[in-house]
């Protein structure tokens, strides 16, 4: 049987929360919290505790599982359209997809990337860039340019214009 109710508390580590129902105040069991994957590929979201759920449950809830959060009147979606993909936070951060301008976008004031990124277009960047190694391209590296820019001279300074420096980059 179908039915909807508030989650009143949520356990992370087994993935199972309890649920009161809006028809007759009944708090129930210890419920499984669906997931996309569990197996290999592992997937994981909770419920907040307030939030609203649909539960499937047996004849008697007793037992069943929390099939997801509903959207309520006081709860309202974020995206207004079927052509994008979202997860907001309520600390204001969030990843989204738009699939009419294929465009990803995420917000979130650090991003941690484990492993080799290959891009390919335009890199744009308004707050600059920094590394804590080596930074090269297809010709040199910026250390090397830097040995040879901080190692070269230049001669006849004195107001006229200088010759090429002696040590190309």
């Amino acid at each position: 049987m179908l039915r909807f109710g508030t989650v009143t508390s949520i356990n992370p580590k087994t993935a199972r929360a309890r649920v009161q129902f809006a028809q007759d105040k009944m708090t129930s069991y210890w419920l499984a919290v669906l997931q996309n994957k569990t197996f290999k590929d592992k997937f994981y979201s909770m419920p907040a505790v307030g939030e609203q759920v649909a539960c499937l449950m047996d004849e008697n809830s007793e037992d069943g599982v929390i099939l997801g959060a509903i959207y309520t009147v006081e709860d309202v979606p974020i995206i207004e359209t079927e052509k994008q993909v979202s997860a907001n936070f309520e600390d204001g951060t969030f990843a989204n997809v738009d699939k009419e301008t294929q465009t990803l976008t995420l917000s979130f004031p650090n991003i941690h990337l484990i492993g080799n990124i290959t891009h390919e277009g335009t890199l744009s960047n308004s707050a600059g860039i920094t590394s804590s190694a080596d930074i090269t391209d297809k010709k040199s590296s910026m250390q090397a340019m830097r040995n040879i820019y901080n190692a070269h001279k230049h001669t006849g300074n004195q107001g006229s214009p200088t010759s090429a420096p002696d040590k190309g980059m």
